[in-house]
């Protein structure tokens, strides 16, 4: 099955999902498909204030609890880079995010030790709910390519749409914002990975303004990450799933 038709039938599938374990069983066996062998879908606040109301969804098994027990969520640096980004990030790159710190590098050992050698995480929210995140792991040491971990990005800001739902948040109005044609050239182009730098030489504008459209989008949409802009501008049927992954 091709990438992009396994996405679009998970958006599909994950929209009839009536339970948190229907949709994480749902999730789970597609992120396999894309090479990807745990998946971890929070909100951070959980961490510190436990709640059936809060999202918490992963399969980390023993791992989960020695994060839990030994309070590393006060320091994971994967939750501490998605303050520094709205952008879904593989963990070899945390480093450009954060600065390493011992206690971050005892985080990643012992992963490792539970076999989780290496993810990528998407940062997720909505303005005004605690922020989350979504994180796919793999006991390899290389992520799948970057086609099957951008279909993993969009899967997860589908997941975390549906996780709202199901633990009670309100569901925003789906209106259409008015875009004009050149931020549905944007959005198109963030859909299919470039980055604001590339649009910007792309469309021949200064980043600052591509930036700036952005923040706009990200408004319009109201929601956090580039991915969940993507993945909004398809459900309203502003761009199709064949602008969104083209090349998938």
């Amino acid at each position: 099955m091709s990438l992009h038709r396994l996405v679009e039938q998970y958006s599909v599938a994950c929209q009839k999902c009536r339970k948190a374990a229907e949709l994480f069983a749902l999730t789970e066996a597609a992120i396999r498909e894309l090479g990807f062998d745990r998946l971890a879908l929070v909100h951070s606040l959980w961490f510190r204030r436990p709640s059936p109301n809060l999202i918490r969804l992963d399969n980390f098994g023993e791992y989960a609890d020695v994060f839990i027990e030994r309070r590393f969520y006060e320091d994971d640096p994967a939750l501490l880079a998605c303050q520094r980004t709205n952008t879904a990030f593989p963990w070899t790159s945390i480093s450009a995010l954060i600065d390493i710190e011992p206690r971050h590098e005892t985080i990643f050992e012992e992963a490792r030790r539970h076999g989780i050698i290496t993810g990528m995480t998407l940062p997720v929210g909505v303005a005004g709910e605690p922020p989350g995140c979504c994180s796919f792991t793999t006991s390899k040491t290389d992520l799948p390519s970057i086609w099957r971990c951008r279909a993993a990005a969009f899967i997860g800001a589908e997941a975390f749409r549906e996780a709202r739902r199901l633990h009670g948040f309100p569901m925003r109005k789906r209106r259409i914002p008015g875009l004009s044609p050149r931020k549905l050239e944007v959005v198109r182009l963030a859909a299919i990975g470039k980055s604001d730098r590339e649009i910007s030489m792309i469309l021949n504008l200064k980043r600052s303004t591509i930036e700036t459209y952005m923040a706009q989008l990200r408004q319009a949409f109201d929601v956090y990450s580039r991915t969940q802009i993507c993945l909004m501008a398809v459900r309203l049927g502003l761009i199709g799933y064949e602008d969104a992954m083209s090349g998938f």
